[in-house]
């Protein structure tokens, strides 16, 4: 789905591989045109179009070398730039828009879509070459509503960039506003949850962002205070308990409320069983 995280996904791949002391560079292959991209990607040499740089302009590729580079929405690439990216996954290299001198380079190639890429294999508008090329490793990205704690430690994270970035002093999120932020279903993922935070963080008065500064669907549940809870983990089980038991009498089997809570029949199977609701087999 859009908004999953995939490039905080890809910046974490590089910041713990080797080549985290090189660059990481990114670009979203949907966002530009054909011969735009091409350039952007490979560079382009001294006269090579009309406003092009004196001396022409080194592309990702070689500003990246030793790095990685992550091509986001890689199913949007055209087959022209589908066929150059595979000659240079070959060897490496490649030749700048307008130019004839090989360019060679040591770049790690990260690539992301939200697009069924073996279907597009299939219907013929995608390479099944370059498919298999790239696809060495594969990491499916879910939903954040079926990531658990990932939820809090985002928005944690979150939080934390907020409020540098408008220059208060670090904040926190009250325990009360944790089952509300399980609880959301994010249609927008990550950068929803982001937008959420930072709007928190601006218009919070206090050192503690409650329940009702976050400005997300199921804000009413209750406000319980510190001295009240636990843990993280019995207040998230409370809440996930009392939840499953209200919806189940109107969704009387797994499937049904796996469909109504847009999460895996599997995972409810399991939470029913966790809490002893009855019928839920």
């Amino acid at each position: 789905e859009t908004g999953t995280g995939k490039e905080l996904v890809a910046r974490a791949c590089h910041a713990v591989s080797a080549r985290h002391s090189a660059p990481f560079l990114a670009l979203n292959c949907a966002a530009l045109p054909e011969s735009l991209a091409e350039s952007e990607l490979f560079g382009y040499a001294p006269g090579a179009f009309t406003g092009a740089q004196r001396g022409g302009k080194p592309g990702l590729m070689e500003l990246a070398n030793q790095g990685t580079v992550f091509l986001d929405e890689i199913g949007e690439m055209s087959p022209y730039l589908q066929a150059k990216l595979l000659r240079f996954l070959n060897d490496g290299s490649f030749r700048r828009v307008g130019g004839d001198k090989e360019v060679q380079v040591n770049v790690r190639i990260l690539s992301a879509t939200h697009r069924n890429l073996e279907k597009m294999v299939a219907e013929g508008t995608f390479r099944e070459d370059l498919f298999y090329r790239l696809n060495v490793l594969n990491l499916e990205v879910p939903p954040l509503r079926e990531r658990g704690q990932d939820i809090l430690l985002l928005a944690r994270y979150f939080m934390e960039q907020a409020c540098t970035q408008i220059q208060r002093p670090v904040c926190r999120l009250a325990p009360g506003t944790y089952p509300a932020l399980l609880g959301n279903r994010w249609p927008g993922n990550v950068r929803q949850l982001q937008n959420v935070i930072f709007r928190a963080a601006a218009i919070c008065e206090s050192a503690l962002v409650d329940i009702g500064d976050l400005d997300i669907a199921g804000t009413s549940v209750a406000r319980e205070s510190d001295g009240e809870i636990e843990s993280l983990e019995a207040a998230v089980e409370d809440f996930e308990k009392s939840l499953l038991e209200k919806l189940y009498n109107h969704y009387p089997s797994t499937r049904q409320l796996a469909a109504r809570l847009h999460t895996s029949h599997t995972a409810i199977a399991h939470r029913l069983r966790k809490y002893g609701i009855p019928g839920k087999i």
